[in-house]
């Protein structure tokens, strides 16, 4: 897989793939797992701090499309390091937009954005270098947010 804005070669499947119940009590293992990795890669620990954040911003956000909608189905968490970026997707069975939206995380209007996913996007631009949000293949949502592991300049 070739992450398009960086051009950093990231491996085909996912090196995290999580699949947690649609509860609450399962942020705090999402985030934790996902820290973990970072550690696995050396990422600086401000920044692994960050990647938690935004990650547990995601997965609140999805559980709380889930139980709105009464969809039992677990959340779903994968994540690609390689030496330059992370990629994190957090996928629920709630509706996304009728299209894909991507890009700078300043730039995307949430305007466009079902109401449940637009109340986490203002922490989350603030946390990661870009966002994909859509729908997914079978049904359901995406959100896909991409890091910067490098320092900038």
């Amino acid at each position: 897989m070739t992450d398009g804005s960086s051009g950093s070669l990231l491996p085909s499947d996912p090196e995290l793939d999580l699949s947690v119940p649609p509860k609450p009590e399962y942020v705090r293992t999402v985030r934790h797992t996902v820290g973990a990795l970072a550690r696995l890669h050396g990422v600086p620990e401000d920044v692994i701090e960050d990647i938690k954040l935004a990650v547990s911003e995601a997965s609140t956000t999805a559980l709380a499309v889930n139980a709105a909608l009464s969809i039992p189905e677990p959340i779903e968490v994968r994540a690609w390091a390689a030496a330059a970026i992370m990629v994190l997707e957090v996928l629920d069975g709630g509706p996304g937009p009728a299209k894909e939206i991507l890009g700078d995380p300043e730039e995307l209007d949430t305007g466009d954005l079902p109401f449940e996913k637009a109340l986490s996007l203002p922490l989350i631009r603030g946390l990661v270098d870009e966002v994909a949000l859509g729908p997914r293949p079978g049904g359901g949502s995406s959100l896909r947010m991409t890091v910067s592991l490098q320092p900038e300049g």
